[in-house]
């Protein structure tokens, strides 16, 4: 019985009673909002007599949301074009914990000298310190939360010239970089001696 009449909704001049089609046409012009907009719209067609099934084909849009949308409207009034956000789950840590935590990661990991987090160590820090469990995404979503930032440390090339030779290469005279600089001072000399 719960199910026959969850469908049963109010239509033509009893949906939105307070709400002529003039006014819905009226907001649902000067909205800019494309979520609210569309949801408008739904109330319009349903305003003018349309059933769920033709409103959810005029607009393409699965049964089930266009019923959603049409009972927000029905208990809120034209309000309901707006969504209310969400607030979601509260997060596990306390702001006590979270306080400790913040600085504990500021201090930067033990065993890593980069001073840069994994998620892997946040997680175990996590786990091992306050007993909750996180998933990888929801670390991060701490993390950012807390203020850091994603981290990656450069790679080096495998080919790339170890410290001394740099610091060699840098502090030859300018103009003499050892017969790989002499190259590169005679091929442009060359390039002239060739173009006409």
């Amino acid at each position: 019985m719960v199910i026959e009449t969850m469908w049963q909704l109010e239509t033509g001049e009893l949906f939105l009673p307070k709400t002529s089609l003039k006014e819905l046409r009226k907001l649902y012009n000067k909205e800019k909002n494309g979520k609210s907009k569309i949801r408008l719209l739904a109330a319009i067609h349903r305003k003018q007599g349309k059933s769920i099934d033709k409103i959810s084909e005029l607009l393409e849009k699965p049964r089930k949301t266009v019923h959603g949308w049409l009972t927000v409207f029905q208990e809120r009034g034209i309000s309901g074009k707006d969504s209310i956000k969400q607030e979601g789950r509260p997060c596990k840590l306390s702001n006590v914990q979270m306080n400790e935590f913040v600085k504990r990661l500021e201090n930067g990991p033990a065993k890593n000298p980069s001073g840069l987090w994994t998620a892997k160590e946040v997680r175990a820090l996590i786990r091992d310190r306050y007993g909750i469990l996180y998933g990888r995404t929801n670390t991060w979503k701490i993390l950012v939360a807390a203020g850091f930032t994603p981290q990656v440390p450069r790679k080096r090339h495998y080919k790339r010239a170890s410290d001394e030779e740099i610091e060699r290469f840098k502090k030859t005279p300018s103009g003499k970089h050892g017969t790989t600089g002499r190259r590169a001072l005679l091929w442009p000399q060359k390039m002239r001696l060739h173009s006409v």
